[in-house]
Formats: structure tokens, sequence, C-alpha cells
């Protein structure tokens, strides 16, 4: 869906937010922001009060000063010395999103931003006419970097709104804003999945003292930290696995994981890999609930498969003892997916974390069991 174009100007690119998405000590240089145009022309104290006057509006002119009198007098100055950060004359642009979580081609780049800020491996290119835009959605665009990565934008920095892509090799102490402001590290305005005030893909370097952004490895790492006894009830999830036709060629499996009625973590997808059993599909649903299941959070599984259970809590205590070979000598089924689920079910208790399963008997009109079977049963393509 495309949107309306905005244009931002400023008569200081390079101003200084008072705001960091890390925690940092303020600087001892006290900015007043005047805001000649936007929602409510006036002089700043902070820099997000002066986002919320700029940011929406057409146009927008603002700077900052070390003094309230000069930002007084540039209030009172005429207006035709302003340096426009993009310019009103400047071509069309459109950005064509081929991977996020909206595709398709909008005119203006903070809605694009909008799209693939947080997505893993988002695709996207800025293009000069819409048909060429709407080519590339199609795929009749290739895309100029290898297959997964990310297509430079002629707009603010892509680099900001992908996480999940490497860190530039030499450390920036600049990043563009989707405003168009060139901002220092840690001074842009924080993305959507900040916690606590903090840019989760900065860190401190303590080599330098600096900030950067964090490696791959860095931001992919569990990290384990002790807590405090976890207060409240644990959190319950129900799963599932369905397979039609299970034992045969054709067969298709779905895997459910059921946390509350239209809950956006609910799972309803088929089965990956070729090998299509009502057992990986269990087994999966554990691991999938798990994936999603926060690691601080005591939580009690619910599933109708004993045998899913016993693998994970019990059963491979012997098997791993014994080289992963079954009572009858044989090699032990959907071992991959015993030691995935087994691992994550180790990472949480060394977070202090309990996980606790609980068999229910399927088709007994449980509600969560039944709503996990039909969740199951539609990532199957039976319905």
């Amino acid at each position: 869906m495309a949107s309306s174009r905005t244009n931002y100007r400023t008569d200081d690119a390079r101003s200084t937010s008072t705001t960091g998405s890390l925690k940092r000590k303020r600087g001892s240089e006290l900015k007043f922001y005047a805001v000649r145009a936007g929602h409510a022309p006036g002089i700043y104290h902070t820099w997000p009060d002066c986002l919320a006057q700029v940011k929406g509006f057409k146009k927008a002119v603002f700077k900052s000063f070390t003094s309230l009198t000069e930002a007084e007098a540039y209030l009172a100055s005429p207006t035709a010395t302003t340096k426009s950060s993009k310019s009103s004359t400047s071509p069309q642009k459109f950005y064509a999103v081929r991977s996020g979580r909206v595709p398709g081609v909008y005119d203006d780049w903070a809605t694009a931003l909008a799209q693939i800020t947080g997505w893993t491996k988002p695709k996207h290119k800025s293009f000069g006419t819409r048909a060429e835009a709407e080519a590339y959605i199609r795929g009749g665009v290739p895309d100029d970097g290898a297959d997964g990565s990310v297509s430079e934008l002629d707009a603010p920095s892509s680099v900001t709104c992908v996480p999940s892509e490497p860190a530039p090799k030499r450390a920036r102490s600049h990043i563009d804003d989707p405003f168009g402001l060139d901002l220092p590290l840690g001074h842009q305005p924080l993305p959507f999945d900040a916690e606590d005030g903090f840019d989760r893909r900065l860190v401190l370097d303590e080599a330098t003292g600096e900030l950067r952004f964090k490696t791959d490895d860095e931001m992919n790492a569990v990290k384990v930290r002790v807590t405090q006894a976890q207060l409240g009830e644990p959190l319950h999830v129900w799963t599932d696995g369905a397979c039609r036709s299970n034992g045969k060629k054709n067969a298709i499996a779905g895997v459910g994981v059921f946390f509350g009625v239209n809950d956006p973590r609910n799972v309803s997808e088929p089965l990956k890999g070729p090998r299509q059993t009502n057992q990986r599909a269990e087994l999966t649903a554990l691991k999938r609930a798990l994936d999603i299941c926060p690691l601080h959070r005591p939580v009690v599984i619910f599933s109708d498969s004993n045998y899913a259970i016993n693998c994970v809590t019990t059963w491979y205590e012997n098997w791993k003892r014994n080289g992963w070979v079954s009572s009858s000598r044989k090699p032990v089924e959907n071992r991959d997916l015993v030691e995935e689920v087994v691992a994550k079910i180790e990472q949480r208790k060394a977070a202090g974390t309990t996980t606790v399963f609980e068999w229910v008997k399927g088709h007994s009109n449980d509600p969560g069991n039944v709503a996990a079977d039909m969740l199951a049963v539609r990532g199957a393509g039976v319905v």
C-alpha cells in the first residue's frame, strides 16, 4: 500500500540528539531546538519534544542552538536562507519491499522502513519509476547482491533496520536517521523492538570505549542471567501434531501450538522436511512452543503425545548413554528433534526457569487440546 510522501527539512542536518538509544551520560552543553515550521513552531529544550513537532510535518524546518538568544533570533529571521535536507525538486522515488512485513511499493522511505525494521533478511530497493519497482516485486528485476542479502536503498542507510546483517568492519560514529538527520550512534530514535530504553543492536566496545554495532554472533547469542524468583502463574501452552495418510509416501503433517484465543503467538504450519510423520509433528510442536516462550518465564506444556513427552523427559537419557541406539539396537528415530527440544529445556534450566510437560487425553473436549488439534490439522492442509 502506497502512502503519501513526507519531506523533512532541517537547517542543521547534523544536530545532536539529547536522547540516546543507550543510557549515556549527558553532555555539558545545553541545546535549544528551534522549530520554524512544524506542528507547533517554537523553542524546545529536548530532542524528543522537537522531533514530535517535525515528524509527519511536510517540509519541516528546524535547527539546534547552544543559546536561547540564537534560537529566538533564528525564529524571528527570514525563512529564505534555510537548507533542505531533501530538496522538493528531487525526483520521485519508489521503494519496493520484496521481503518484509507487508511487501509492496511505497512512495516514501518512512513507510518502507516500517516494513523492514526488525525483519530477518529483508529485500528492498529504490527505483525511479513505479513500473520498475513493481517489476522488482514480481521478481523481474534481480537483486544486486547475493541471494538473501539486502539491496541498498538510495535513501537513509538500510543498515539501521537490519539487525540480522553483519556489523560493519569499521565502527561508524554516525548513522543516518529515517528523518534525514545524520545522528551519532546511541542518539538515533529507538527501534521498534527496544526494551527499557536500550537499542539491542549496539554495544560498548571495551577496547575502544566507543559504541559499535554488534556482530551476528553477538546478536544471536542467548544471554543467560540470574533473575529473581518468578512471580505469578507459569505460561500454559497446548501443542499437537497431525498427519494425514500417516505412514504413507504421500503423508502431509501439520504443527499446532495454542497459547490462547486469537493469541498472535499461536502456530498453525506445515511440518518442514521430507519426513512427514505424526511423531515428528508432535516433537516439532514442542520445539515451536519453546521457540516462542520467553526464556525467563516458567512454562507448562500440555500434549496428548506420551511419545513426545517421554522422548524429551526420560528416554533421551538412556539413548544418550547408549550412543543414541534404542533397546532394539536400532538408531533412535527423530533424534534430531529430540536433541533440539532437550537443548532448549537445558537452556531454560540454566536460566533458572522451569519447563513442565503434562499429558492430556486427546479428543476429550479439553479446550486447549481441541484448539491445538485444530491448528495442527489446519497446518496439514486438511481444512
